[in-house]
């Protein structure tokens, strides 16, 4: 499943054995600064560059020179940064209900109204867990706002010198590994005193940025402010409906970087109909994987368009938005590592081929691979297959 380096490095190793909830593999992955669970490939590939970088800046405390520098600053010893390859991390937990929830649980939200509507239809555990969920109203929404602007603070407390140690690491200044922003918080001092400066090579740089190239210098140079205006005005000249795009905008469940990269994808398909609807979707994913799995999607819709064939309009009645090119072709995108034929998948498959007859080509395009039986399943549903996206993103 995973080639060499990201299988095992210097500081990390991931176990052998690979959950799939049927559309993307579930990682363990040990290091020297704890356990982590990286939910799909391309977010093994970033923690893997963040305990690269964790390492970097253990390497970096106990060089003399740092801490000449400490002294001189009067910070002292770094003791928790020392302290990190010891203490553990993070509870490793088992598949929480997968990705495979989204495509069920399909929410369109428009106006003040929110039209909540099963999309498919199937009958495995994962419906009565979603039914569990409806049930429980003992004060989660609370808590979920709470929690809500509390991420909120937490992208408003990433400042300046933070940024920039991140763009040295070549990481995401608004990751979930809290490890990793515990430690670039611990030396970001020596950046606001300008008294130190390093940098680094080699650490993988923000997920899926490289297809968008002014994403990764805006996410470092701007600080939330700055980029929600950003993404405010390039929303604008789409022509989307300025309310949309501020409830849009005050999703608190998107990171900054998130946000940026998912406006940055809506504006390279230039000229595309439809895509005040994939504003909407970015209102439907529920949490951090989901999110994940919806921008990866995104961006591919934008790389086809600019490096495959150009798409007219953008369909967003289904989970994940998918395009009408100008010679009439259906393109599906999905961000998965690999895709087994369950029941879920082939409702969806029959959904995404219900949006063009018979006489019209359809395509799908999958970030990683599928099984022999999900890719006949797809073909004598009259898509053409094209397989491992991601080694072409890459290119």
């Amino acid at each position: 499943v995973l080639p060499a380096e990201l299988l095992r490095g210097e500081h990390h190793w991931v176990e052998y054995g690979v959950r799939n909830d049927g559309y993307v593999n579930y990682y363990t992955v040990h290091s020297d600064f704890g356990v982590f669970e990286a939910v799909s490939t391309p977010m093994l590939r970033t923690r893997v560059g963040e305990i690269n970088a964790l390492a970097e800046l253990e390497s970096l405390s106990k060089t003399s020179v740092f801490a000449k520098a400490a002294a001189d600053a009067g910070v002292g010893q770094l003791k928790s940064l020392q302290q990190f390859a010891t203490r553990p991390v993070t509870t490793v937990k088992g598949i929480p209900g997968g990705i495979g929830r989204m495509f069920k649980r399909y929410k369109r939200q428009a106006g003040d109204a929110v039209v909540a509507t099963q999309e498919f239809v199937v009958g495995d555990d994962e419906d009565d867990e979603d039914s569990a969920d409806a049930g429980n109203d003992d004060g989660d929404d609370e808590e979920d706002t709470n929690k809500a602007v509390d991420l909120t603070a937490s992208y408003l407390g990433v400042d300046k010198a933070q940024r920039s140690w991140s763009k040295k690491l070549g990481t995401d200044p608004y990751s979930s590994n809290e490890v990793l922003q515990a430690a670039i918080e611990e030396v970001a001092w020596a950046e606001r005193l300008g008294r130190f400066g390093m940098g680094f090579a080699g650490v993988p740089k923000i997920p899926g940025a490289s297809v968008i190239d002014s994403v990764n210098d805006a996410v470092w140079s701007k600080d939330p402010y700055e980029l929600r205006d950003l993404n405010y005005s390039r929303l604008v000249s789409t022509g989307a409906d300025e309310a949309l795009i501020e409830r849009y905008l005050d999703n608190s469940l998107m990171t900054p970087s998130q946000q940026t990269l998912y406006t940055a994808a809506i504006a390279e398909l230039s000229g595309v109909d439809g895509r005040d609807g994939m504003l909407l979707d970015a209102l439907i994913p529920e949490n951090e994987d989901e999110m994940g799995f919806l921008i990866r999607s995104v961006t591919m819709l934008a790389w086809y368009h600019i490096n495959q064939t150009a798409f007219v309009s953008i369909n967003t009645d289904r989970v994940i938005p998918a395009g009408t090119t100008v010679d009439d072709t259906t393109v599906a995108v999905f961000a998965a590592d690999h895709v087994f034929w369950t029941e879920t998948v082939a409702a969806s498959a029959r959904n995404y081929a219900s949006m063009s007859d018979k006489k019209h080509a359809r395509e799908i395009w999958l970030l990683g691979t599928l099984s022999n039986q999900c890719k006949a399943e797809f073909e004598a549903l009259g898509f053409d297959v094209h397989v491992n996206v991601a080694a072409m993103l890459a290119e």
